[in-house]
């Protein structure tokens, strides 16, 4: 590859990917067991948020529109204490959870010279936490839209959710001069498809029932990254 020629990326997804577990559903059990659930969300919003965390989990739930409850579950909350309090779960919860496996394939990238970035729906104060324990330059997630110090309850769109991951992955492609129809993509649901087809080597990684059909019918590589 010379200096002028396109860079191959290397795409992690994060939840049940880079992370054995969803950034998410951990974030809620923490605050719960710390008795710290109405310092990151709104007291009223606590029981809508718990409902929707389990229908999530059950798969009846669209994963946008629980991305978005959570924002706005989160309206109001200070922003210093919301990073502080991350950090502490992450230390906790997230550090030991990372996958071992795709620490070794995130290494195999970095000695190909394939840059790596990190695309996932949840956002920043779970994101940019993992990607700077790894090491990992580039970040692109679901922007909990801050003012005044403070969270609005809106959250950046489109959401980095099925093909709104391609259009965050293209605009960032262009500005960091990567290939994205030379690049790697690893994930483990069907939402991701989109991206999918946009990368020369997609791989499904723990892949749930359906992306699983389907790397099988397209010949997409499979792997299984278990703690």
């Amino acid at each position: 590859m010379t200096e002028s020629s396109p860079r191959i990326a290397a795409i992690f997804d994060m939840d049940d990917t880079l992370l054995n577990g969803s950034s998410g559903r951990m974030l809620f059990t923490w605050l719960r067991q710390k008795g710290m659930l109405n310092r990151y969300f709104r007291r009223r919003d606590i029981p809508q948020v718990a409902i929707a965390g389990l229908l999530y989990k059950l798969h009846l739930l669209d994963p946008s529109w629980f991305l978005l409850r959570m924002g706005r579950a989160a309206a109001g909350a200070d922003t210093t204490e919301m990073w502080n309090i991350s950090r502490r779960w992450f230390r906790e919860m997230l550090v030991p959870a990372i996958n071992p496996e795709g620490v070794k394939r995130l290494k195999w990238h970095r000695a190909q010279g394939h840059l790596p970035v990190i695309c996932s729906g949840s956002s920043q104060f779970a994101v940019d936490l993992v990607a700077a324990h790894l090491g990992i330059e580039h970040t692109i997630c679901t922007e909990w839209i801050v003012e005044g110090g403070k969270l609005t309850g809106e959250l950046r769109q489109p959401l980095v959710y099925g093909q709104g991951k391609v259009h965050w992955m293209e605009r960032w492609a262009g500005e960091t001069g990567v290939d994205l129809a030379r690049s790697y993509f690893y994930t483990d649901h069907i939402s991701d498809r989109p991206l999918l087809e946009r990368v020369a080597h997609p791989v499904a990684v723990n892949p749930d029932p359906k992306l699983a059909r389907l790397a099988e019918q397209q010949g997409w590589d499979v792997v299984a990254w278990r703690a």
